[in-house]
């Protein structure tokens, strides 16, 4: 069974979360944005053993905590897609907010060369979806129908496109080509804000009218 703590962290509220394999104890963290503490408290707090890191793309909100983690798990697999790794290299745009991160610890698993991922007993898709960041990326639990989808379509919403590496044509395309076609019960935990499933925002969202 596949369990999901959600934390909120960060100066711009980025959804982090936590998602395990209850079965073998197995967890993973899915875009540790920052409060590293707090992330292992509640790792620790569960009993469960951390495996990886899985960005789905590279701003500094969404990988903040990384360094923190790595020095305490300094052998744990952290994964990003590379057309994202220019922009993980640069900082992820928090000089901008005057924010210091440290990027000093290089991804180990490249997703364009990785088509699904393993937790415990369970396999997620990964799924290219480009237009908020070139190498943005989301992970897709077909059983449970979970889809962690960064920043890439909110409740009624849909992720910026004006940032450096942005597009909102493909953003568009994204949504069309690997968001949609998922059943309608999915539930998209998304990068900010609450959560959804692709039948709400089919018919919700005014973005995808």
């Amino acid at each position: 069974m596949l369990t999901i703590e959600k934390m909120t962290v960060g100066p711009i509220a980025t959804n982090c979360f936590i998602a395990a394999d209850e079965s073998s104890g197995d967890c993973v963290v899915v875009d540790p944005g920052s409060d590293a503490p707090e992330i292992l408290k509640r790792i620790s707090s569960k009993g469960w053993q951390l495996r990886a890191i899985w960005l789905t793309h590279a701003h500094f909100d969404h990988f903040g905590a990384v360094a923190s983690i790595m020095k305490k798990f300094p052998q744990l697999p952290l994964g990003l897609h590379s057309l994202d790794f220019p922009l993980y290299q640069a900082g992820g745009g928090a000089k901008s907010w005057g924010i210091s991160v440290d990027c000093s610890h290089e991804p180990t698993t490249w997703w364009n060369h990785t088509s699904n991922l393993h937790l415990g007993h369970m396999q997620f898709d990964i799924l290219f979806v480009p237009g908020h960041s070139p190498g943005h990326v989301a992970f897709f639990q077909p059983e449970s129908g979970t889809l962690f989808g960064g920043d890439v379509l909110f409740k009624q919403g849909i992720g910026r496109t004006d940032l450096p590496g942005g597009s909102h044509d493909n953003l568009i395309n994204s949504i069309r080509t690997q968001f949609l076609p998922l059943p309608e019960d999915t539930i998209v935990y998304s990068g900010h804000g609450e959560d959804t499933t692709i039948g709400y925002e089919k018919h919700a969202n005014p973005f995808l009218a």
